[in-house]
């Protein structure tokens, strides 16, 4: 279960917005390579699929955080100061020793909420994490976040040709991944942009 931990998991925090270095690179490729990554799975999902919310939620499901934080990729991990100081954030937040003033302060808070409502079950944080703070991610309120998720997505994009299976797609892979963002949080977005104009 904490494998699945959603997209939350690398949110929090990559916390440099400069192009991905070679490690970074090597990393994504070892997620890939060794199995992180449920390519095989998320290819077959993609096949002739319609940008969805579904479509997010699939691609969530794919990865698997925890080997790519530890059990598939820790080297790699380690060597990528981006997912390092993720998983260096992730383990402050889940032990509760997560410090105030930090970047993406929203996200973090919502992922501290979700730690306290159920410090012990995984599950339920785990899908508090995945429906009630992703979308902190993807609002404008933590842009480092969000690059970093698009490069993830990108790498899985390119690697699975998902541009030439979606249906009916005619983009590049960050276009698909907004698009797909865009379907799975549609209700948060039109409030954000109501309460904008308002």
């Amino acid at each position: 279960m904490l494998g699945h931990l959603p997209w939350l998991v690398l949110f929090l925090q990559f916390v440099e917005l400069t192009a991905l270095s070679k490690q970074c690179r090597e990393l994504l490729s070892c997620s890939i390579k060794k199995g992180c990554v449920n390519l095989p799975w998320l290819v077959e999902k993609m096949q002739d699929a319609e940008i969805s919310e579904e479509m997010y939620n699939n691609v969530d499901k794919a990865i698997d955080y925890l080997c790519i934080f530890s059990t598939g990729c820790a080297r790699e991990c380690t060597a990528c100061s981006l997912c390092h100081s993720s998983k260096l954030q992730l383990v402050e937040v889940l032990t509760g020793s997560k410090k105030d003033g930090e970047q993406c302060s929203d996200l973090i808070k919502c992922a501290s909420e979700c730690v306290s409502d159920a410090p012990t079950n995984i599950s339920a944080i785990n899908r508090c994490l995945r429906h009630s703070c992703a979308y902190q991610c993807f609002n404008g309120s933590c842009p480092k976040c969000n690059a970093f998720i698009v490069k993830v997505f990108n790498q899985m994009c390119i690697s699975g040709d998902f541009r030439g299976r979606v249906k009916g797609f005619k983009g590049q892979c960050a276009d698909m991944f907004r698009e797909m963002v865009r379907a799975k949080f549609r209700k948060q977005f039109e409030e954000q942009e109501q309460a904008h104009r308002s």
